[in-house]
C-alpha cells in the first residue's frame, strides 16, 4: 500500500519535482561556472600584478646599473648594489620566462605563486619581443653581477645597452600589462553577462515552479472543495443518520442533517456521543453498548466476529415532549463500521436508521398471523359464494398481488417517479378491494382499504424514503396470507364435493355478476345512508369472453360506488328536488345491429357539473384558482379520470381516494373500446362503453373521452 501511495504521489507531483530538479541543476552549473571564472580572474589578477612589477623591475635594473657606474667613476665599489642588481635581474628573468611558458615565481609578498603563460596573441607578441631584448641584456649584466671589482668594459657595455633598450623593454611590459588588464575586463564582462542571464533564467525557472505549485495547489483545493461539496450534499440528502465517532467517543465534524431529527437531539461537532445515547436507551442497553463500542475500538478484536453482539441493532428509544410527557416509543437501528489505517482503528462510522414503522408493522403482522382470520361468518360466505366467481376472484387477486409485489421489489430501480408507482399500486389494490366487496369478503376488503390508506399518506409526500417503501411489502404479506387461507379452504371444499360425488350448481356469468353487483350496491347504500335501487339487465355478458365480462364487472363496481357516493343524493335532498326518495342505478347491456355490445351504467343523481368539479379542484389544493380558470369545461371533465383526484370532501372505504375513475380508464384501455358520457344536471349521468362482441382493437380512452365530453357539455348547458 505504501509503494502504491508513493507512486501516486510521484505521478501527481512529477512536473513540480522535475522543475525543482532542473532549477537546482541549473543553479549548481552557474555556481560552478562562477567558481571557474573567479579562479581564472584570480590568476589574471596575479598576472596583471606581476606584469606591472616587470615594468618596475626593468626601471630598477637600469637605475641600479647606473648607480654602480657612478660609483665606479668615483672609484667606489658597493657590493650591496651588485647584490640588488642580481636579485632584480633574477626576478625579472624568472617572471618573463613564466609569462612565456608558465611556472612558479615569487609574488609581491615574497611567496611563490603560479603564473600561467599568456595565451592571446598580443600578450604573447609582447612577451616574445621582451625576451628578444632581454636575453642580450641579461648576458651583458651577468659579468657585472658576478664581478667582485669594477670592470669598466663590461659595465659600460651593459650601461650602453640599458640606455638603448630600457625604454623599449618598459614599453613592452606596459603593453603586456595593458593587454592582460584588457583580457581580464573582457572575462569580467562575460562573467557579468553570464550571471545576468543565469539570474534571469533562475527567476524564470523559479516563477515556473511557483506557478506550477500554485496551479497544483489550486487544483488540489478545487478537488477538496468538490469533495467537501459532494460530502455535504450526500449528508444533507441521506435519510439515515451518518457520523464518525473518534476513540474519545466524540462526534466528528461531518454528519448528516437528518441526525437531529432521528436522535431528537441538537447535534454538533465534537459533542460527546455517549450522553446522547444514555438519554435514549435503558441503563442495561447503555451498559452493553458502552462495552460493545469499547470492543470495536480494540485492535485485537475482529469486527465480523462481534457484529452479532451489537445491542443497538434494533433498540427501543424513549423521548419526551416539550411538556415532559413521554411520547410514543420509537425504534432505532445503529450500525458500526471500523475505519482502519495501518492496522489501527481511527474512527467508527455510525449509521442510524429510524425503523419504528417496520418494527410496528412487523409486530402487527405477527399479531394478525397469531389470530384465526377465518371466522364462521367468513366461512359461510365462502360456502355461499359462486364457485366460478370465487375462482376468478382468487385468480385475479393472485395475479394482481404478484404484479404488486414485482412493482414494489423493483421500486428502487424505477425511472418513473413515486406518483407513477403509487398510481399503479392503487389500481391493483382498488380492483381487489372492489371485487372482494362485491363478493362480501369483508376481511379482504378491509386489508385492501388499509393498504390504500397507507398509499394515500405516501402520495401526499414529496419524497419517499427507503423505510416508507419497505413498509408496503409488510402490508402486502398480510393480503397474501388471507388469500392463501381462502385458497386452502376453497380447495378443501372442492375436494370434499368431489369425494362425495357432489357438484355445485353452476350459475351463468351474467347471474353471478348480477348477484355480486346487487350485494355491493346494498352494502355501499347502507354505508352511505342512502336508499338506492339497482336495476340490472346483463344477459348479453354470457356472450362475451369471460375475462371481458369480469373486467366489465369491475367497471360496474367502480361506477356503482361512484354513483352512490357522488351522484345520488340523500333522501332529503332528493325530496327537495322533487325526486323520489330512492335513487336508481340501471346497468344494462344492448346489442347493436353491427354486433357490438353497449355496456351502460346510468343513475338519476345530480349529474356531472363542471362548476362543481372546478370547486373540488381548488379545494384539493392541487390547483390554484388561476389555473382552474384557464381550463375549458372539456379539460375540467377530463380531471375526473386523473389519478388521485376526487370530488369527495373526505375519504372513506367506499370513495374519496381518487382511484375509481383512473381504474375505469385503465380497464377500458385494456378491453379496447369507446367511452361516452352523457349527463344533465340534477337529472342523470350515463357512462356507455361500446365493445366488440368478441375482441376489439385497443382504442385510447383519452381521445374518446375528449370527444364525448362535447355530449356532456351540450346536455349540461
Amino acid at each position: 500500500m505504501a509503494i502504491v501511495n508513493n507512486t501516486n504521489t510521484f505521478n501527481k507531483y512529477s512536473g513540480l519535482l522535475i522543475a525543482v530538479t532542473l532549477f537546482l541543476l541549473f543553479n549548481l552549473s552557474v555556481l560552478g561556472l562562477n567558481f571557474y571564472t573567479s579562479s581564472t580572474l584570480d590568476n589574471d589578477a596575479i598576472s596583471i600584478n606581476l606584469a606591472g612589477r616587470q615594468r618596475m623591475l626593468s626601471q630598477r635594473t637600469a637605475k641600479v646599473l647606473l648607480t654602480i657606474q657612478v660609483d665606479a667613476a668615483q672609484g667606489k665599489f658597493n657590493d650591496k648594489n651588485t647584490a640588488e642588481l642580481k636579485k632584480v635581474v633574477l626576478l625579472f628573468d624568472a617572471t618573463l620566462n613564466a609569462f612565456k611558458s608558465g611556472g612558479q615565481v615569487l609574488g609581491g609578498d615574497e611567496k611563490a605563486v603560479t603564473l600561467n603563460k599568456v595565451s592571446d596573441s598580443a600578450a604573447t607578441k609582447a612577451v616574445d619581443a621582451a625576451l628578444t631584448i632581454w636575453q642580450p641584456y641579461k648576458q651583458l649584466l651577468t659579468p657585472v653581477i658576478n664581478s667582485q671589482v669594477v670592470e669598466e668594459s663590461s659595465l659600460d657595455a651593459a650601461t650602453d645597452y640599458a640606455r638603448d633598450h630600457n625604454l623599449k623593454l618598459l614599453t613592452l611590459m606596459n603593453d603586456l600589462t595593458t593587454q592582460l588588464e584588457k583580457n581580464t575586463k573582457a572575462k569580467a564582462g562575460n562573467l557579468k553577462l553570464i550571471q545576468t542571464i543565469a539570474l534571469v533564467l533562475s527567476l524564470l525557472l523559479f516563477g515556473n515552479i511557483v506557478f506550477n505549485a500554485l496551479r497544483k495547489l489550486r487544483a488540489a483545493d478545487g478537488e477538496i472543495e468538490k469533495a467537501q461539496r459532494e460530502t455535504t450534499e450526500i449528508l444533507n440528502t441521506v435519510k439515515e443518520g451518518l457520523f464518525l465517532l473518534d476513540p474519545e467517543l466524540l462526534i466528528g465534524t461531518q454528519f448528516s442533517s437528518s441526525m437531529n431529527k432521528i436522535l431528537q437531539h441538537d447535534i454538533s461537532a465534537k459533542v460527546p456521543f455517549m450522553p446522547i445515547l444514555e438519554a435514549l436507551v435503558s441503563a442495561e442497553v447503555f451498559s452493553q453498548a458502552t462495552n460493545y463500542i469499547s470492543l470495536l475500538f480494540g485492535n485485537k478484536v475482529k469486527e465480523n466476529l462481534i457484529l452479532s453482539l451489537n445491542p443497538l441493532m434494533q433498540v427501543r428509544v424513549y423521548s419526551t415532549t416539550s411538556n415532559n410527557i413521554a411520547s410514543a416509543p420509537r425504534y432505532l437501528s445503529f450500525q458500526f463500521n471500523r475505519v482502519i489505517e495501518d492496522k489501527r482503528v481511527l474512527h467508527l462510522l455510525v449509521t442510524v436508521q429510524d425503523v419504528t414503522e417496520q418494527v410496528t408493522q412487523a409486530e402487527e403482522l405477527l399479531k394478525l398471523k397469531g389470530q384465526s382470520n377465518i371466522n364462521l361468518d367468513f366461512l359461510r360466505k365462502l360456502l355461499e359464494a359462486d364457485s366460478f366467481q370465487l375462482q376468478q376472484f382468487l385468480k385475479n387477486t393472485n395475479t394482481g398481488l404478484s404484479a404488486l409485489n414485482t412493482i414494489l421489489a423493483n421500486a428502487d430501480k424505477r425511472a418513473s417517479n413515486h406518483d407513477d408507482l403509487a398510481n399503479q399500486c392503487f389500481r391493483i389494490v382498488h380492483s381487489i378491494k372492489g371485487e372482494s366487496a362485491a363478493m362480501g369478503l369483508e376481511a379482504i376488503e378491509a386489508y385492501a382499504h388499509q393498504f390504500e390508506e397507507h398509499l394515500s399518506l405516501l402520495r401526499k409526500k414529496t419524497n419517499w424514503d427507503t423505510q416508507e417503501v419497505l413498509s408496503l411489502p409488510v402490508m402486502l404479506s398480510a393480503l397474501f396470507d388471507q388469500i392463501s387461507q381462502i385458497e386452502v379452504i376453497v380447495n378443501a371444499i372442492q375436494l370434499h364435493l368431489e369425494s362425495a360425488n357432489t357438484t355445485q350448481k353452476q350459475t351463468s356469468v351474467s347471474s353471478s355478476i348480477s348477484h355480486n353487483l346487487t350485494r355491493l350496491a346494498a352494502q355501499v347504500s347502507q354505508n352511505q345512508n342512502k336508499n338506492v335501487r339497482l336495476n340490472l339487465s346483463l344477459a348479453l355478458l354470457d356472450q362475451v369472453e369471460t375475462k371481458t365480462a369480469i373486467q366489465l364487472q369491475q367497471i360496474g363496481i367502480q361506477l356503482i360506488r361512484n354513483s352512490i357516493c357522488h351522484g345520488i343524493e340523500t333522501a332529503a335532498a332528493r325530496a327537495a328536488k322533487g325526486k323520489p326518495p330512492h335513487g336508481e342505478i340501471t346497468i344494462s347491456t344492448q346489442m347493436t345491429p353491427q354486433g357490438a355490445i353497449h355496456f351502460s351504467v346510468r343513475d338519476d343523481g345530480q349529474g356531472i357539473v363542471p362548476a362543481r368539479i372546478r370547486a373540488a379542484m381548488v379545494a384539493s389544493g392541487r390547483y390554484s384558482i388561476e389555473m382552474v380558470d384557464q381550463l375549458t369545461d372539456k379539460e375540467v371533465v377530463k380531471k375526473l379520470f386523473e389519478p388521485g383526484f376526487s370530488t369527495a370532501s373526505t375519504a372513506d372505504k367506499d370513495a374519496g381516494s381518487g382511484v375509481g375513475m383512473d381504474l375505469i380508464q385503465s380497464l377500458v384501455n385494456e378491453i379496447g373500446g369507446e367511452l361516452k358520457i352523457d349527463t344533465k344536471p340534477d337529472v342523470f349521468t350515463q357512462f356507455t362503453f361500446r365493445i366488440a362482441q368478441h375482441k376489439a382493437p385497443a382504442i385510447n380512452l383519452e381521445s374518446n373521452l375528449f370527444d364525448s365530453t362535447v355530449n356532456v357539455l351540450e346536455r349540461v348547458t
